[in-house]
Protein backbone atom coordinates (compact mmCIF):
# COMPACT_ATOMS: atom_id res chain seq x y z
CA UNK A 1 0.00 0.00 0.00
CA UNK A 2 0.89 3.77 0.08
CA UNK A 3 2.21 5.68 3.07
CA UNK A 4 2.40 8.91 3.75
CA UNK A 5 5.30 10.78 6.04
CA UNK A 6 5.12 14.27 7.00
CA UNK A 7 7.54 16.70 6.92
CA UNK A 8 7.78 20.08 9.21
CA UNK A 9 10.70 22.43 7.40
CA UNK A 10 11.73 25.21 9.53
CA UNK A 11 13.21 27.97 8.55
CA UNK A 12 16.44 28.80 10.59
CA UNK A 13 15.86 32.43 10.26
CA UNK A 14 13.13 34.42 10.79
CA UNK A 15 13.38 37.71 9.00
CA UNK A 16 11.99 38.28 5.76
CA UNK A 17 15.30 37.85 3.61
CA UNK A 18 17.96 35.38 4.43
CA UNK A 19 21.44 36.16 5.88
CA UNK A 20 23.06 35.33 2.76
CA UNK A 21 20.40 37.70 0.46
CA UNK A 22 21.01 40.44 3.14
CA UNK A 23 25.02 39.89 2.01
CA UNK A 24 24.44 40.08 -1.50
CA UNK A 25 22.07 42.77 -1.14
CA UNK A 26 24.96 44.84 0.39
CA UNK A 27 27.27 44.00 -1.98
CA UNK A 28 25.26 44.26 -5.26
CA UNK A 29 22.32 46.53 -4.72
CA UNK A 30 23.45 49.31 -2.25
CA UNK A 31 24.51 52.48 -3.43
CA UNK A 32 27.88 53.06 -3.00
CA UNK A 33 29.54 56.52 -2.59
CA UNK A 34 32.39 55.04 -1.49
CA UNK A 35 34.30 51.03 -0.93
CA UNK A 36 33.63 51.26 3.30
CA UNK A 37 30.42 48.46 2.74
CA UNK A 38 32.66 46.14 0.90
CA UNK A 39 35.67 46.79 2.94
CA UNK A 40 32.81 45.46 6.00
CA UNK A 41 32.07 42.95 4.56
CA UNK A 42 35.12 41.33 4.06
CA UNK A 43 36.69 42.69 7.49
CA UNK A 44 33.39 40.06 8.92
CA UNK A 45 33.86 37.33 7.05
CA UNK A 46 37.64 37.40 8.18
CA UNK A 47 36.84 37.79 11.42
CA UNK A 48 34.49 35.20 11.79
CA UNK A 49 36.08 32.69 10.10
CA UNK A 50 39.79 33.46 11.66
CA UNK A 51 38.86 35.31 15.11
CA UNK A 52 35.47 34.06 15.54
CA UNK A 53 36.42 34.12 19.62
CA UNK A 54 36.00 38.16 19.62
CA UNK A 55 32.22 38.13 18.89
CA UNK A 56 30.37 39.02 21.88
CA UNK A 57 26.43 37.45 22.15
CA UNK A 58 23.91 38.87 23.90
CA UNK A 59 21.49 36.70 24.03
CA UNK A 60 18.50 38.30 22.81
CA UNK A 61 18.85 38.03 18.89
CA UNK A 62 22.47 39.74 18.06
CA UNK A 63 26.05 39.40 17.79
CA UNK A 64 29.33 42.05 18.58
CA UNK A 65 32.08 42.66 16.83
CA UNK A 66 34.70 44.71 18.52
CA UNK A 67 35.23 47.52 16.02
CA UNK A 68 38.92 48.00 16.43
CA UNK A 69 39.42 44.41 15.14
CA UNK A 70 37.49 45.61 11.55
CA UNK A 71 39.39 48.84 11.64
CA UNK A 72 42.34 46.93 12.40
CA UNK A 73 41.85 44.53 8.94
CA UNK A 74 41.00 48.17 7.17
CA UNK A 75 44.26 49.28 7.74
CA UNK A 76 45.63 46.30 5.83
CA UNK A 77 43.33 46.66 3.19
CA UNK A 78 43.40 50.12 2.22
CA UNK A 79 47.55 50.47 2.84
CA UNK A 80 48.36 49.03 -0.74
CA UNK A 81 45.64 51.03 -1.77
CA UNK A 82 47.01 54.49 -1.10
CA UNK A 83 50.62 53.25 -1.43
CA UNK A 84 50.10 53.05 -5.11
CA UNK A 85 51.95 55.85 -6.72
CA UNK A 86 48.99 56.99 -9.13
CA UNK A 87 46.01 57.94 -6.73
CA UNK A 88 43.48 55.19 -6.49
CA UNK A 89 40.26 56.86 -5.72
CA UNK A 90 37.83 55.14 -3.20
CA UNK A 91 35.11 57.30 -2.91
CA UNK A 92 33.37 59.24 -6.02
CA UNK A 93 34.02 62.24 -4.77
CA UNK A 94 37.53 61.49 -4.49
CA UNK A 95 37.42 60.39 -7.88
CA UNK A 96 35.82 63.82 -9.20
CA UNK A 97 38.61 65.88 -6.85
CA UNK A 98 36.58 66.54 -4.10
CA UNK A 99 36.99 65.54 -0.76
CA UNK A 100 39.34 62.32 -0.03
CA UNK A 101 38.46 59.56 2.00
CA UNK A 102 38.11 60.14 5.49
CA UNK A 103 41.03 58.70 6.80
CA UNK A 104 43.47 59.17 3.82
CA UNK A 105 45.36 61.89 5.64
CA UNK A 106 45.99 59.62 8.41
CA UNK A 107 47.19 56.50 7.13
CA UNK A 108 49.24 58.43 5.01
CA UNK A 109 51.44 59.81 8.20
CA UNK A 110 51.15 56.38 9.78
CA UNK A 111 53.09 55.19 6.03
CA UNK A 112 55.19 58.54 5.30
CA UNK A 113 58.46 56.94 7.70
CA UNK A 114 58.46 53.37 5.52
CA UNK A 115 57.95 54.88 2.36
CA UNK A 116 61.23 53.72 0.98
CA UNK A 117 61.44 50.48 3.13
CA UNK A 118 60.17 48.23 -0.12
CA UNK A 119 56.80 47.45 -1.98
CA UNK A 120 53.55 48.99 -0.93
CA UNK A 121 55.28 51.87 1.06
CA UNK A 122 56.94 49.54 3.36
CA UNK A 123 53.88 47.64 4.17
CA UNK A 124 55.91 44.50 5.24
CA UNK A 125 58.40 46.54 7.34
CA UNK A 126 55.49 48.34 9.05
CA UNK A 127 54.51 45.30 10.52
CA UNK A 128 57.76 43.39 11.00
CA UNK A 129 58.36 47.26 13.36
CA UNK A 130 55.00 46.61 14.94
CA UNK A 131 55.29 42.61 15.24
CA UNK A 132 58.94 42.94 17.14
CA UNK A 133 57.78 45.65 19.07
CA UNK A 134 60.15 48.42 17.50
CA UNK A 135 57.67 51.08 16.70
CA UNK A 136 58.64 54.50 17.59
CA UNK A 137 56.95 56.70 19.81
CA UNK A 138 55.58 58.61 17.00
CA UNK A 139 54.33 55.88 14.51
CA UNK A 140 52.50 54.09 17.74
CA UNK A 141 50.62 57.57 17.74
CA UNK A 142 50.00 57.89 14.54
CA UNK A 143 48.71 54.19 14.25
CA UNK A 144 46.42 55.10 17.26
CA UNK A 145 45.45 58.41 15.57
CA UNK A 146 44.80 56.45 12.14
CA UNK A 147 43.06 53.87 14.07
CA UNK A 148 40.48 56.40 15.88
CA UNK A 149 40.10 57.73 11.78
CA UNK A 150 38.89 54.56 10.53
CA UNK A 151 36.75 53.57 13.38
CA UNK A 152 35.06 57.02 13.01
CA UNK A 153 34.39 55.99 8.81
CA UNK A 154 33.58 52.64 9.36
CA UNK A 155 30.50 53.90 12.49
CA UNK A 156 29.57 56.81 10.71
CA UNK A 157 29.54 55.28 6.99
CA UNK A 158 28.76 51.82 6.40
CA UNK A 159 27.43 50.55 9.50
CA UNK A 160 24.68 53.42 9.35
CA UNK A 161 23.78 53.01 5.83
CA UNK A 162 24.34 49.09 4.92
CA UNK A 163 20.97 47.85 3.51
CA UNK A 164 19.50 50.60 1.40
CA UNK A 165 18.82 47.85 -0.65
CA UNK A 166 16.81 45.90 1.37
CA UNK A 167 14.36 48.71 1.58
CA UNK A 168 13.74 47.39 5.78
CA UNK A 169 16.59 49.56 7.55
CA UNK A 170 20.11 49.46 8.38
CA UNK A 171 21.58 45.79 8.72
CA UNK A 172 23.83 46.74 11.27
CA UNK A 173 24.00 48.86 14.13
CA UNK A 174 26.99 50.39 16.69
CA UNK A 175 26.96 50.64 20.87
CA UNK A 176 29.19 52.92 21.88
CA UNK A 177 29.20 51.77 25.20
CA UNK A 178 30.65 48.46 24.35
CA UNK A 179 32.30 49.93 20.78
CA UNK A 180 30.72 46.38 19.36
CA UNK A 181 29.16 46.66 16.00
CA UNK A 182 26.16 44.45 16.23
CA UNK A 183 24.62 42.51 13.25
CA UNK A 184 21.46 40.02 13.62
CA UNK A 185 22.78 36.25 14.91
CA UNK A 186 21.85 35.08 11.34
CA UNK A 187 23.94 37.13 9.91
CA UNK A 188 26.85 36.16 11.92
CA UNK A 189 26.44 32.43 10.74
CA UNK A 190 26.22 32.87 7.73
CA UNK A 191 30.07 35.07 8.25
CA UNK A 192 30.98 32.23 9.86
CA UNK A 193 30.15 29.30 7.32
CA UNK A 194 30.34 31.36 4.10
CA UNK A 195 33.40 33.50 5.45
CA UNK A 196 36.05 32.60 3.19
CA UNK A 197 34.01 32.25 -0.48
CA UNK A 198 32.03 35.65 0.69
CA UNK A 199 35.57 37.18 1.56
CA UNK A 200 36.99 35.76 -2.14
CA UNK A 201 33.57 37.65 -3.88
CA UNK A 202 34.25 40.52 -1.93
CA UNK A 203 37.74 41.29 -3.35
CA UNK A 204 36.39 41.09 -6.79
CA UNK A 205 33.55 42.97 -6.41
CA UNK A 206 35.95 45.83 -4.75
CA UNK A 207 37.66 46.16 -7.92
CA UNK A 208 35.51 46.17 -9.94
CA UNK A 209 33.65 49.11 -7.94
CA UNK A 210 37.05 50.63 -8.04
CA UNK A 211 37.30 50.83 -11.57
CA UNK A 212 34.08 52.08 -11.77
CA UNK A 213 34.53 54.99 -9.23
CA UNK A 214 38.05 55.83 -11.27
CA UNK A 215 36.97 55.96 -14.83
CA UNK A 216 38.47 59.11 -15.34
CA UNK A 217 41.73 57.59 -13.99
CA UNK A 218 41.27 54.82 -16.66
CA UNK A 219 41.93 52.42 -13.68
CA UNK A 220 41.39 48.75 -14.39
CA UNK A 221 40.11 46.10 -12.59
CA UNK A 222 42.86 43.93 -12.96
CA UNK A 223 45.20 46.49 -11.45
CA UNK A 224 43.00 47.22 -8.43
CA UNK A 225 42.80 43.02 -7.66
CA UNK A 226 46.85 42.86 -6.88
CA UNK A 227 46.94 45.81 -4.09
CA UNK A 228 43.49 43.94 -2.61
CA UNK A 229 45.29 40.83 -2.02
CA UNK A 230 48.74 42.57 -0.96
CA UNK A 231 49.66 40.72 2.48
CA UNK A 232 53.17 41.46 4.48
CA UNK A 233 55.46 39.29 3.37
CA UNK A 234 55.41 35.94 5.18
CA UNK A 235 59.21 35.63 4.90
CA UNK A 236 60.07 38.74 7.68
CA UNK A 237 57.68 37.24 10.18
CA UNK A 238 58.96 33.65 9.87
CA UNK A 239 62.63 35.33 9.86
CA UNK A 240 61.44 36.71 13.35
CA UNK A 241 60.28 33.89 14.71
CA UNK A 242 63.45 31.99 13.95
CA UNK A 243 65.98 34.24 15.28
CA UNK A 244 63.79 34.23 18.64
CA UNK A 245 63.83 29.93 18.12
CA UNK A 246 67.31 30.06 17.41
CA UNK A 247 68.33 32.13 20.50
CA UNK A 248 66.39 30.24 22.62
CA UNK A 249 67.96 26.86 21.98
CA UNK A 250 64.96 25.34 20.44
CA UNK A 251 66.07 21.57 19.91
CA UNK A 252 62.96 20.02 18.41
CA UNK A 253 60.95 19.10 15.61
CA UNK A 254 56.79 20.46 16.76
CA UNK A 255 55.75 17.71 14.50
CA UNK A 256 57.55 14.83 14.48
CA UNK A 257 59.99 15.55 17.18
CA UNK A 258 63.16 15.14 15.50
CA UNK A 259 65.96 17.06 16.59
CA UNK A 260 66.45 20.47 15.12
CA UNK A 261 70.12 21.99 13.16
CA UNK A 262 70.78 25.48 12.55
CA UNK A 263 68.59 24.75 9.33
CA UNK A 264 65.29 24.18 10.49
CA UNK A 265 62.43 25.89 8.60
CA UNK A 266 59.68 27.69 10.21
CA UNK A 267 55.85 26.45 9.38
CA UNK A 268 52.78 27.93 9.36
CA UNK A 269 50.81 25.52 11.45
CA UNK A 270 47.48 26.74 9.62
CA UNK A 271 48.67 27.10 6.51
CA UNK A 272 49.51 30.58 4.51
CA UNK A 273 47.53 29.56 1.18
CA UNK A 274 44.47 29.06 3.90
CA UNK A 275 44.42 32.04 6.57
CA UNK A 276 47.32 34.14 4.92
CA UNK A 277 48.08 34.28 8.87
CA UNK A 278 51.88 35.61 9.77
CA UNK A 279 51.09 35.66 13.36
CA UNK A 280 53.39 34.33 16.58
CA UNK A 281 51.43 31.57 17.71
CA UNK A 282 51.38 30.49 14.28
CA UNK A 283 54.70 29.95 13.20
CA UNK A 284 56.47 26.63 14.77
CA UNK A 285 59.55 25.31 14.63
CA UNK A 286 59.81 22.07 12.08
CA UNK A 287 62.47 19.68 10.34
CA UNK A 288 62.66 20.72 7.09
CA UNK A 289 61.71 17.60 5.36
CA UNK A 290 58.70 17.18 7.96
CA UNK A 291 57.89 20.79 6.65
CA UNK A 292 58.04 19.75 3.43
CA UNK A 293 55.69 16.83 3.94
CA UNK A 294 53.02 19.17 5.43
CA UNK A 295 53.39 21.29 2.93
CA UNK A 296 49.41 23.22 2.94
CA UNK A 297 48.04 20.67 4.73
CA UNK A 298 46.60 21.00 8.37
CA UNK A 299 47.99 18.99 11.17
CA UNK A 300 45.38 15.78 12.29
CA UNK A 301 43.95 16.16 15.63
CA UNK A 302 45.91 13.70 16.84
CA UNK A 303 49.34 15.28 16.15
CA UNK A 304 47.49 18.48 17.57
CA UNK A 305 47.26 16.50 21.22
CA UNK A 306 50.65 14.83 20.58
CA UNK A 307 52.33 17.96 19.82
CA UNK A 308 50.92 20.19 22.22
CA UNK A 309 53.98 20.63 24.96
CA UNK A 310 56.25 22.02 21.85
CA UNK A 311 53.58 24.19 20.55
CA UNK A 312 53.44 26.00 23.97
CA UNK A 313 56.70 25.56 24.56
CA UNK A 314 57.23 27.51 21.33
CA UNK A 315 54.64 30.12 22.00
CA UNK A 316 56.54 30.50 25.49
CA UNK A 317 59.89 31.47 23.35
CA UNK A 318 58.02 33.93 21.08
CA UNK A 319 55.65 35.28 24.18
CA UNK A 320 59.07 35.81 26.13
CA UNK A 321 60.84 37.56 23.19
CA UNK A 322 58.49 39.20 22.10
CA UNK A 323 55.58 39.90 24.52
CA UNK A 324 53.93 43.29 23.50
CA UNK A 325 52.70 41.41 19.37
CA UNK A 326 52.28 38.53 20.94
CA UNK A 327 49.74 38.76 23.49
CA UNK A 328 48.33 41.24 21.17
CA UNK A 329 48.19 38.31 18.02
CA UNK A 330 46.79 36.06 20.52
CA UNK A 331 44.07 38.14 21.70
CA UNK A 332 42.66 37.98 18.18
CA UNK A 333 42.61 34.23 18.42
CA UNK A 334 41.68 33.55 21.48
CA UNK A 335 38.75 36.58 22.21
CA UNK A 336 40.35 37.76 25.92
CA UNK A 337 43.76 38.97 26.61
CA UNK A 338 45.78 36.78 27.81
CA UNK A 339 46.35 38.26 31.10
CA UNK A 340 42.69 37.68 31.78
CA UNK A 341 42.86 33.82 30.98
CA UNK A 342 44.85 31.71 33.83
CA UNK A 343 46.73 29.54 32.52
CA UNK A 344 46.80 31.09 29.58
CA UNK A 345 48.52 28.03 26.78
CA UNK A 346 45.49 25.73 28.05
CA UNK A 347 42.94 28.82 26.62
CA UNK A 348 45.20 29.23 23.58
CA UNK A 349 45.35 26.02 22.84
CA UNK A 350 41.87 25.11 22.57
CA UNK A 351 41.30 28.28 20.28
CA UNK A 352 44.07 27.08 18.16
CA UNK A 353 42.48 23.58 17.71
CA UNK A 354 39.06 24.93 17.56
CA UNK A 355 40.23 26.86 13.94
CA UNK A 356 42.56 23.86 12.77
CA UNK A 357 39.33 21.97 12.80
CA UNK A 358 37.00 24.65 12.17
CA UNK A 359 39.19 24.80 8.98
CA UNK A 360 39.46 21.19 7.96
CA UNK A 361 35.63 21.49 8.19
CA UNK A 362 35.09 24.84 6.36
CA UNK A 363 37.37 24.49 3.63
CA UNK A 364 37.83 20.35 3.21
CA UNK A 365 41.35 20.30 3.52
CA UNK A 366 43.47 17.13 3.66
CA UNK A 367 44.78 16.17 7.08
CA UNK A 368 48.56 15.52 7.95
CA UNK A 369 48.92 12.55 10.25
CA UNK A 370 51.76 11.51 13.05
CA UNK A 371 52.31 8.71 10.72
CA UNK A 372 53.72 10.93 8.19
CA UNK A 373 56.17 12.60 10.21
CA UNK A 374 57.30 9.31 11.58
CA UNK A 375 57.66 8.07 8.62
CA UNK A 376 59.68 10.64 7.29
CA UNK A 377 61.60 10.20 10.75
CA UNK A 378 62.49 6.56 10.28
CA UNK A 379 63.41 6.96 6.75
CA UNK A 380 66.10 9.02 7.78
CA UNK A 381 67.98 7.40 10.82
CA UNK A 382 67.47 3.94 8.21
CA UNK A 383 69.47 6.21 5.84
CA UNK A 384 71.97 7.01 8.63
CA UNK A 385 73.47 3.95 9.31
Amino acid sequence: GTSWTTLLLERRSGAQQRPIDQIESILNRDRKEATYKLALIRALAEIATQEARCAVWSGVGTVGVPIHRIAERWLLYYWPLLAHQGKIPQSRAEAAGGKPIKFRSALSMLMEPFAQQGAHSGLTAWHLARTSDQLDAISRSRLQVALRSISQTIRSGPVTFSGSGLGAGPVFEYDKNSKLVLMPTELWREFSLLGHWIADAVVVRWAALTQQIAHRQDMDAGDVLPLLLAKPEATRSVQLARTAYLEAGVSLCTWSKRPLKNSFAVDHAIPFALWGNNDLWNLVPADPKVNLSKSDKLPATQLLEESKPRIVASWEVLRNRLPEAFNRQAQALAGDSLANTGPWPEKLFSRFREAVEFTALQRGVERWSANQAAVLSLGDESGSD
